[in-house]
């Protein structure tokens, strides 16, 4: 599993990568969530929409965020982008990861 589609607190949509545990796409409206996984093959139009599809495989943002870690991010960056999407619990969740980054300087 490469990544996974969430939806974010200001209702648009992601994708974490969990090799990298950073966000890859964010901030994309529902046709550009189309437009990702028709382009990656994630789905086939003849069977499914793109919101069927995200009803069976995507995952709660509340979820998704325990992907995130310091591989390609830091701290800061991560925070950032929570800050950016909407995520009201910010400073609790980062606290509760924060073990993640304790080799960052």
């Amino acid at each position: 599993m490469p990544g996974i589609i969430s939806k974010q607190p200001n209702g648009l949509f992601c994708r974490i990568s969990t090799v990298i545990e950073a966000p890859t796409d964010y901030n994309m409206t529902r046709e550009e969530l189309d437009d990702y996984l028709s382009e990656t093959c994630k789905y086939d139009y003849r069977d499914q929409s793109s919101e069927g599809w995200f009803l069976k495989h995507g995952y709660e943002f509340e979820n998704a965020i325990y992907l995130l870690g310091p591989c390609c991010s830091t701290y800061a960056e991560i925070k950032n982008w929570l800050i950016e999407v909407g995520y009201q619990n910010v400073d609790e969740f980062m606290k509760e990861i924060a073990y993640k980054w304790e080799d960052e300087e």
